[in-house]
């Protein structure tokens, strides 16, 4: 793979950076080019999440200029492994933890992003209500099988969080690129103040709203209340514009997803997963709790 990259590249490699803690196993590395930098993330051919990086790359093609993401300089299939190169962001993720001056950087970042993906520069992509809309839920098929640690206010619950749980889809279609999959480690802010949006592996189409709200079970998550969490989206056209009821049952859908997903077996190399889903459930649930009360 190095020969490969140093000859696709044109120049040699000097050093390499692996980067850990996501959530895939694949390989992920910053590489030197003697002063300039690359970031290259790769998968084997054959691999279940093979797809989503050849979604990712063919989303970031797409993607206008204006869009605050990394430009993708190849990609292709190379001795057995999906391959994507794209520049590198030097940056750190963004802290959200009350206080922090990244929140409105952030925010505004996203609030402007989404305005320049609509209309959708990618209008043969399906609806978020299609694709997000089969994963995200899970208390109508824990109801189907309760876990012995479901904690009692789900318990008593369950009935009207499996009712909840769809109603964001009434809400969901737009004319938006949706990233779809907005948390801080997909989000990097550079020494110039510029939020940077990575991995576009989860896009679809639909309603503005979907990712600045992804930001509130994260704001949660750093030490927010939920008011909290939703009061720094206050102002954001998207955020205002959308009713309340689908925003109830969009934490309750994510909600019952990070409790469904949190109790299933570690994906092999991805050990960090089901830790963070745990925690993210928690704070989908305090977010579901102060909508619902």
């Amino acid at each position: 793979m190095r020969s490969f990259l140093a000859a696709h590249l044109g120049v040699p490699v000097v050093a390499a950076q692996v980067q850990g803690g996501g959530f895939t196993p694949g390989i992920a590395v910053r590489l030197d080019l003697g002063g300039e930098w690359v970031f290259v993330k790769a998968i084997p051919v054959g691999h279940p999440l093979a797809a989503k990086y050849r979604t990712e790359a063919a989303t970031a093609v797409r993607l206008p200029r204006q869009v605050p993401a990394p430009r993708l300089r190849w990609h292709g299939d190379q001795a057995g492994w999906v391959v994507l190169i794209f520049d590198d962001v030097a940056g750190t993720h963004p802290d959200l933890s009350p206080g922090s001056p990244d929140i409105g950087i952030t925010v505004a970042a996203l609030s402007a992003m989404t305005e320049i993906l609509t209309p959708t520069p990618a209008g043969d992509l399906p609806s978020t209500s299609a694709t997000r809309g089969r994963w995200l839920r899970g208390w109508a098929e824990l109801s189907q099988s309760l876990p012995d640690d479901l904690g009692d206010w789900e318990r008593r619950h369950l009935p009207v969080l499996a009712d909840l749980e769809s109603r964001w889809l009434g809400g969901a279609d737009g004319s938006t690129l949706v990233h779809g999959d907005i948390r801080p480690d997909n989000l990097l802010i550079t020494s110039a103040g510029t939020v940077m949006v990575v991995d576009w592996a989860q896009p679809g189409n639909g309603a503005a709203w979907q990712d600045i709200t992804d930001l509130i079970p994260h704001l949660i998550m750093a030490g927010h209340t939920p008011q909290a969490a939703e009061t720094t989206l206050t102002g954001v056209p998207a955020w205002e514009a959308v009713p309340p009821d689908v925003i109830t049952g969009y934490a309750a859908a994510y909600a019952g997803y990070w409790t469904r997903m949190a109790r299933r077996p570690d994906p092999p190399g991805v050990p960090h997963l089901r830790a963070y889903q745990r925690r993210a459930s928690q704070a989908a649930l305090a977010w579901t709790k102060y909508r619902t009360s």
